[in-house]
């Protein structure tokens, strides 16, 4: 009977942690200036939103540089429900010394959202 318990409670530790994530902290894109983040603006089951190509070029149309960009997803649990946002993120790497502009553009660094994680675009719909 003890080793039908062991077995029980190391099954259910093996499955406690499968279900476990650890969110990695996402990396600068190229490690050459700062990553800074916004939403695009994406909500689950709809078409819309903003491009990630959008999100940089509102940068540059204020006079920022933009050494890279990725997409990524800010790491909150959402319920899945049509029409609610999805937490796609733009990540954009700007000059550290720009970083003032982009955060009045709206933008934060992604420092400030330590659950984010990069991941794929999403595909136009």
């Amino acid at each position: 009977m003890k080793t039908l318990a062991r077995l029980t409670l190391i099954s259910i530790s093996a499955l406690g942690a499968a279900c476990t994530t650890v969110a990695a902290p996402v990396p600068a894109p190229s490690g050459a200036g700062v990553p800074v983040a916004q939403s695009l603006g994406t909500r689950q089951c709809e078409s819309g939103g903003r491009t990630l190509q959008a999100l940089a070029q509102s940068l540059r149309d204020a006079g920022v540089t933009v050494l890279a960009q990725a997409c990524g997803h800010d790491g909150r649990m959402r319920p899945a429900v049509c029409g609610a946002p999805d937490g796609m993120l733009g990540i954009i790497e700007i000059p550290a010394h720009q970083l003032a502009k982009a955060r009045s553009l709206g933008f934060v660094t992604l420092a400030s959202l330590p659950d984010a994680q990069r991941q794929d675009c999403p595909l136009p719909r």
